[in-house]
């Protein structure tokens, strides 16, 4: 009795030992790092744990004049490294793609395969197709939305524009599009699974030590979603896998001239092709609606900006077909409107960080040491006095155009930022652009817009990317 009793307390108190052993190794590992940056200034919180981070996002406020700014990070030789932050951007637990790859060579080695399908240069007709959507978008708002002075038919704008963008990227991924627009309707559900998965993910992602546990296998397994599930991203996965399916399933599918026939040509296998296409989906398709709704928020409540605009518009002869991207980009208050849109709300915020060389960076004067991550926040730089001016916070897009030589090309530099720079750039720019330019010239052509609730434009809310409803407009077609 009295050797077992012996035996349970060094077991017992080697428990108790391991503990504490693990609670001073942790704390010892954090006084470390706090002690490399610790002539910093921040919030006390942020110099011991990732709650700082999480909290002030979820509170939605907006910290600018806090940050230090270089264009390095991301230029091809700067010999900083991709974050473990952009493993919590997967799909699924066992697949990466292009977005969240952290390895450099791996990283560019499929930015190379995917790089042409996201180009648009191996799609047949890509103007035509987007020309198609935006006609479709027109035909629905002129068919069911139209007000006059006696008659009010509120219309969800932040909606449609999440409509027209799905509906273009699925067409341009699949060769078929999804239908939101023709229906006028959330088809399966999607926007709703979107919501639920970006809480999930922006959690993921700013927590390390929960991306590191759901990078276990049989953790994983449990806790990530399934493409069986009813709800968030398990059946955003689902539904785009049988997308990838019925692709598969058609004869030729790696000669057809779409983004996923594209990428088979390219060596992508069909199972990695679902974590691909789930980026191009969820990420081409919000960030670019958030762009639509935010330029046309701004417009619509600027006087000024809309007369303007309208005006340059108006001065383009008429025609039936949609414009095309070539005139669009000649109209130079159309082109101003569109940079300071995306410039003013950037349609993300995620701060994408990068990991200093191990031998350390100078930036400004200031040594960083290696290892140490650095993020960009790309929603303050966008609003810096130094870059923009006094009127920084001003939506003004005159500014493109009265600025010229340095002033200009750093206000250039500042806006790339919100399309990623270098090897991160965002690969579905030019699609976006071109989506852009065409639909702004077309809504403005054919009618007004007036918000019904100036006190209350939108339902607008930030985990990274923009979840963004209730855009309530009254619309009248022009003569």
């Amino acid at each position: 009795m009295v050797d077992l009793f012996l035996i349970d307390a060094v077991r017992y108190g080697n428990g108790y030992m391991l503990l504490l052993l693990a609670i001073g190794g942790f704390l010892i590992w954090e006084w470390r790092s706090y002690q490399k940056l610790a002539s910093f200034k921040g919030p006390f919180m942020a110099k011991f744990s990732n709650l700082w981070i999480c909290y002030t996002t979820n509170t939605k406020k907006q910290y600018l004049d806090r940050y230090i700014l270089t264009f390095s990070v991301n230029s091809a030789r700067s010999g900083y490294k991709r974050s473990t932050w952009y493993l919590g951007n997967r799909f699924q637990p066992d697949r990466d793609h292009v977005f969240s790859i952290i390895d450099d060579e791996a990283h560019q080695k499929r930015r190379a395969q995917v790089a042409i399908g996201y180009s648009g240069k191996e799609i047949d007709g890509l103007e035509e197709l987007v020309d198609k959507h935006v006609q479709k978008l027109i035909e629905l708002i002129t068919k069911r939305y139209i007000s006059s002075e006696s008659y009010l038919c509120p219309m969800d704008l932040a909606r449609k524009a999440s409509f027209f963008t799905l509906d273009v990227i699925t067409d341009i991924a699949f060769g078929s599009t999804w239908g939101c627009i023709s229906q006028d309707a959330d088809v399966d559900g999607w926007f709703e699974a979107t919501d639920q998965y970006m809480e999930v993910a922006f959690w993921v992602g700013s927590f390390p030590v929960v991306n590191r546990l759901l990078r276990i296998p049989f953790i994983a397994k449990a806790m990530l979603p399934s493409d069986k599930d009813r709800t968030g991203a398990g059946r955003l996965i689902g539904m785009i896998k049988s997308a990838m399916e019925k692709h598969v399933q058609t004869e030729g599918h790696e000669t057809k001239k779409d983004m996923m026939g594209s990428f088979f040509r390219r060596g992508i296998s069909a199972s990695v092709a679902v974590s691909e296409a789930s980026l191009a989906t969820i990420a081409g398709s919000d960030t670019t609606a958030t762009a639509i709704r935010a330029t046309m928020l701004f417009a619509i409540t600027n006087p000024h900006v809309y007369r303007k605009l309208q005006a340059e518009i108006d001065s383009v002869p008429r025609k039936e077909t949609i414009i095309s991207e070539e005139q669009a980009k000649n109209l130079p208050y159309l082109q101003a409107t569109i940079k300071e849109g995306v410039r003013i709300w950037p349609p993300t915020t995620s701060l994408t960080s990068k990991v200093t060389p191990q031998e350390g960076d100078t930036i400004n004067g200031v040594f960083i040491p290696g290892g140490t991550e650095i993020g960009v926040c790309v929603w303050g730089v966008q609003r810096d006095k130094k870059i923009y001016g006094d009127d920084s916070m001003l939506f003004n897009p005159d500014r493109w155009l009265r600025a010229s030589g340095e002033e200009l090309e750093s206000m250039e530099r500042s806006l790339a930022l919100v399309w990623g720079h270098g090897k991160n750039q965002c690969l579905g720019k030019s699609i976006a652009l071109l989506e852009l330019n065409k639909v702004f010239f077309e809504l403005f052509k054919n009618f007004d817009f007036t918000l019904i609730d100036p006190s209350m434009p939108w339902n607008s809310n930030n985990i990274g990317l923009w979840l963004q409803k209730e855009m309530f407009v009254k619309v009248t077609a022009r003569a």
